[in-house]
């Protein structure tokens, strides 16, 4: 008999197509607002006997009165209680098979734990005493305040920090959102009372928020939150951050760095965050424009020109507004050259309709990815946190499937012209001074050396 008989030839060059992405349902919601104002969603998921929790508070890194009471605040949460160690702490929640991380973005502070199901009321417990009365030990504090200083000394010795920073002073001005990183001087003053009285004033349960997704039941849950929170006390107003009033230049701004062998462009611009109607359009634009491997940045200035590895686009969400921007490392020679084929490509975007196919496929993986990371109880819980956090609830995350399938070229398009167009972003690079000259003829340029501001 021969050896062939019975198989069949497969052309593995052929691309399967892909079939429509599943909508997305968020079911089983329960909501309640205990008597000292936190707010509780419980969304029963028992795929796996796991229960995932998110506390969010308005403890974000512009919130604080310096950028370095606030990273510490964050990085000084997990340091223990009272009665448990930062070692202690940490056994604690392995005996629970669980974890425990804190984050951070501009506007709130995370607080992101899970454990067995079987431990739930346990972990609510652990996780109460240690948002209610974190201890903040000196010596584990000297600790991280060294961490966090070295790593703001291996960040600033890179080029995308001042230009990060440089784009956040031009558009964002005197607002918090524009603040810099701190300096290793006041990280070194910032001591125990400072996180103390910042914990005070921004760890109030009447901003609150807490999102489980698990293995539960959902009045089940909410007795052991209550149970467990129902003591925490605080302010009932927390201040806020001013309106955002965006600013930026129609210069480009070069920060000099003698010796750099490639050039940071960094552009971006003031845009709308979740909830607002032009979100989900912009979400597409800066997909297509450098969203990943069949972005128009990539094909252009990668497989085409060769003058870059990794060009990207994105659009960053915070509560008062959301920041879109666009980034690449060119080599010297290449950095007026590369700098106008961004042009050209933001110009494109905003003066004609991105094609269907194109289109289609953009919206394709944004729809996919976001329902692969819904399927699992750690995604949709941060995902939940994340958007309660800008007064939206669950069903803001079924509405933005149906909205990027409903999103329209024009309606792309018109959010380009308005966010992306060549007009509307600034521009910061950092690199070697004599690559800014191949500039000169295609916009004002702005020289920037030693330590100046922009």
């Amino acid at each position: 008999m021969s050896a062939e008989r019975g198989l069949t030839e497969v052309d593995l060059s052929a691309v399967p197509e892909t079939g429509p992405v599943p909508p997305v349902r968020v079911t089983g919601v329960s909501r309640t607002v205990l008597a000292n104002g936190v707010a509780v969603m419980v969304v029963p998921r028992p795929t796996v006997p796991r229960v995932e929790f998110r506390l969010s508070v308005p403890a974000g890194a512009a919130m604080g009165p310096s950028a370095a009471a606030a990273e510490l605040l964050a990085m000084g949460i997990p340091l223990g209680t009272k009665e448990l160690d930062q070692a202690q702490l940490a056994e604690r929640i392995q005996d629970l098979g669980g974890s425990l991380h804190v984050s951070q973005d501009h506007d709130r502070l995370y607080l992101q734990a899970a454990a067995l199901s079987e431990a739930e009321e346990d972990l609510y417990q652990l996780l109460a005493d240690l948002v209610m009365a974190p201890e903040f030990p000196a010596h584990d504090l000297a600790t991280e305040r060294a961490k966090l200083m070295e790593g703001l000394r291996m960040a600033r010795a890179e080029p995308h920090f001042p230009a990060g920073e440089g784009l956040g002073r031009l558009i964002y001005g005197d607002h918090p959102y524009g603040r810099p990183e701190p300096s290793e001087t006041t990280v070194r003053r910032t001591g125990r009372q400072a996180l103390l009285d910042l914990h005070r004033r921004s760890f109030s349960p009447w901003r609150a928020q807490i999102t489980v997704v698990g293995d539960v039941e959902p009045r089940r849950t909410q007795a052991r939150l209550r149970r467990a929170f129902s003591p925490w006390q605080g302010p009932r107003r927390v201040p806020g951050l001013p309106a955002v009033r965006a600013g930026g230049s129609d210069e480009i701004h070069f920060i000099a760095r003698p010796g750099s062998v490639q050039t940071v462009v960094l552009a971006g611009s003031s845009g709308p965050s979740h909830g607002h109607p032009d979100h989900v359009a912009l979400t597409l634009a800066t997909a297509v424009l450098g969203g990943g491997f069949t972005s128009r940045m990539m094909s252009n200035l990668r497989e085409d020109k060769g003058y870059t590895y990794s060009p990207h686009a994105r659009l960053s969400n915070h509560l008062l507004d959301g920041l879109a921007t666009a980034s690449m490392e060119v080599r010297n020679e290449v950095t007026g050259a590369a700098y106008l084929e961004l042009v050209y490509e933001l110009g494109r975007l905003a003066s004609l309709e991105v094609p269907r196919e194109e289109l289609e496929t953009t919206r394709s993986y944004l729809s996919g990815a976001r329902v692969i990371m819904l399927q699992t109880q750690a995604g949709l819980a941060t995902a939940l946190a994340q958007v309660r956090a800008h007064g939206l609830d669950h069903r803001y995350l079924e509405r933005y499937s149906e909205q990027l399938a409903q999103t329209s070229a024009k309606e792309v398009m018109a959010a380009a012209r308005r966010y992306l167009a060549p007009t509307a972003m600034t521009t910061v690079m950092v690199g070697d001074p004599d690559a800014a000259s191949q500039l000169r003829a295609l916009a004002p340029v702005r020289l920037v050396r030693g330590a100046g501001r922009l």
